[in-house]
């Protein structure tokens, strides 16, 4: 039987010669896997391959059963993209993005707020001027939804513990946050996303940074894999 769903595009992999499959993050059933049979063929199918970018927001007319592959009868774009594929620091920025969506949307696990969040996000990064510290403050503002945001409760203090999320006045674990990167981190905790374009920073501390927040999801989300499009960022946005 077909529903209707809306769906974030978390990564698509070639399977047989002509195939696809999808993974999308939809706003009723949590993550869901889609055979988009015969797709590649020229012509051949009536959706087109280039609706399933990374992160695009679509409309679904499909199948929903849990644990198991479904299928897609319709797709349209909800929100078209003017820049997020095609502008040469947004794209990767985009892409590493997926990856991380693609780690924390959980199969068949529904989770409304997250794909509010998720959705609002991806609008303002492609209908906004590009900012540096859009992916940091991304990260941080994710650990909300997850359950470990940062207790900034001390957060005048000169540590950043990792591994428990808090400010602290000594080293009391080798994983923590300091100097100029500390700085940046609580800046970021107090400023909204409408006012990232206010900061300005040096591409070091960002790229410290990321480094650390990637360490964070570490250490508070189970299973959470190295990111594979790190270095591209790190090389094409010059973090």
């Amino acid at each position: 039987m077909y529903q209707k769903t809306s769906a974030l595009v978390l990564s698509a992999m070639k399977y047989a010669d002509n195939s696809l499959i999808v993974r999308c993050f939809t706003r009723e059933y949590g993550g869901c896997s889609y055979l988009l049979k015969g797709i590649l063929k020229p012509s051949k199918s009536a959706l087109k391959v280039g609706l399933f970018q990374p992160l695009a927001q679509l409309a679904l007319v499909a199948t929903y059963k849990e644990g198991a592959l479904s299928y897609i009868k319709e797709a349209k774009v909800i929100h078209p993209y003017s820049t997020l594929h095609t502008h040469p620091y947004k794209s990767v920025v985009t892409i590493f993005l997926s990856e991380v969506c693609a780690q924390i949307c959980q199969p068949d696990t529904p989770d409304i707020p997250l794909f509010d969040f998720l959705s609002e996000q991806l609008y303002r990064l492609d209908t906004t001027d590009y900012n540096p510290h859009f992916h940091l403050k991304f990260l941080l503002s994710l650990t909300r939804l997850l359950g470990f945001y940062p207790d900034t409760t001390h957060d005048h203090l000169p540590y950043f513990n990792i591994e428990e999320g808090i400010f602290t006045a000594t080293e009391s674990t080798p994983h923590h946050i300091a100097g100029h990167t500390l700085s940046l981190l609580t800046t970021l905790l107090h400023t909204p996303f409408g006012e990232l374009n206010t900061l300005k920073s040096r591409h070091e501390d960002r790229n410290a940074l990321l480094l650390q927040l990637l360490k964070y999801y570490q250490w508070h989300y189970p299973n959470f894999k190295e990111i594979k499009s790190l270095e591209v960022l790190q090389q094409v946005v010059g973090y």
